[in-house]
């Protein structure tokens, strides 16, 4: 019974992602067009407006968690020894941190500086 509700939970979650990542994908190409080929300070000055820089942080914080929660369900399906599996996926999760704090302390330089 557990195993039930933790898949409907990771189920739900994965659904949940993809849903914000509609809107997101959407506002996050556009503004991603309008500064392809600008030169460079012209694109830092367009990610000084807050709302292009919340754009571009949710959209891809909540891409690595939904590329996680999709190759989670992977491994667990492909991968038959439970040793390998299971450090693959602690693996794959302090990548995808990494990658986030990353992210993150990126898009803070990038807003205070």
């Amino acid at each position: 019974m557990g195993q039930n509700i933790e898949s409907t939970r990771h189920w739900i979650k994965q659904r949940i992602s993809s849903i914000l990542l509609i809107p997101l994908t959407v506002l996050f190409i556009y503004n991603f067009l309008n500064v392809a080929f600008l030169p460079y300070n012209e694109v830092i000055t367009n990610y000084d407006n807050i709302f292009n820089l919340i754009i571009a942080f949710l959209f891809i914080t909540i891409s690595i968690w939904h590329f996680y929660q999709g190759i989670e369900v992977v491994l667990e399906d492909y991968i038959h020894n439970i040793v390998l599996r299971d450090l693959t996926l602690k693996s794959l999760k302090y990548l995808c941190w990494i990658l986030t704090i990353s992210v993150c302390l990126s898009f803070i330089i990038l807003y205070r500086f």
